[in-house]
């Protein structure tokens, strides 16, 4: 029985972040990982049984964190409705989604943009769908809470702020060329764009 090791894994895992980063998922195979990591093209797969996988596996700390991000819009503090008056809030969900591009910006170019011909295509809509159920759910939670609140939302609307959520995510992943200072300032006019439309249809 052939005994995996963490370090092997690691490696593989390392080198191949790298071939997809610098050559894409198209132009990278299994055979180059192999032979940049030093490992037997046969062992690699006792780690990993396709290109599919080993993509997953490499882009899988990014997926995860993603999902944190997103869910953390529904944690309990957030739950308050000063959430429509108060900057803290959202100075604290703009600086999370700065770091997570920061972290992984090379990681969610190959989502957002060159994840073609694996399962993990078109993860954009997977992600729109996600914010549609967590925004639904968050309002359900502020309405348990403030049952005066207005949560009477066209789902079709609750698909274009989420759809607009992610061109925007996915323009600052895109785009290096704005400084921290200029993404801060479009980042929080955005914010009180949208908070100030959502205090007008939830009526808090």
């Amino acid at each position: 029985m052939q005994i995996l090791k963490d370090n092997i894994r690691q490696r593989i895992l390392a080198v191949a972040r790298q071939e997809f980063v610098t050559h894409g998922v198209r132009n990278t195979s299994i055979r180059s990982v192999a032979q940049k990591s030093g490992i037997a093209t046969g062992n690699i797969y006792n780690y990993f049984k396709s290109k599919d996988e080993l993509f997953r596996a490499v882009l899988q700390p990014l997926i995860d964190t993603l999902d944190r991000h997103m869910l953390s819009h529904n944690e309990e503090h957030r739950l308050n409705i000063e959430v429509f008056n108060a900057n803290t809030f959202q100075d604290e969900y703009i600086q999370a989604m700065k770091e997570l591009i920061k972290n992984y910006r090379p990681e969610l170019r190959l989502l957002l943009f060159n994840a073609e011909g694996t399962s993990l295509s078109g993860y954009k809509e997977r992600i729109v769908e996600h914010q549609i159920k967590i925004g639904s759910e968050y309002m359900q939670l502020m309405k348990a809470r403030y049952p005066y609140i207005n949560i009477d939302i066209s789902p079709f609307f609750l698909h274009i702020t989420s759809s607009t959520w992610m061109t925007i995510f996915s323009e600052l992943v895109e785009h290096e060329e704005y400084d921290d200072s200029e993404i801060d300032r479009a980042l929080k006019q955005y914010a009180a764009y949208s908070v100030a439309g959502w205090k007008e249809l939830m009526k808090p």
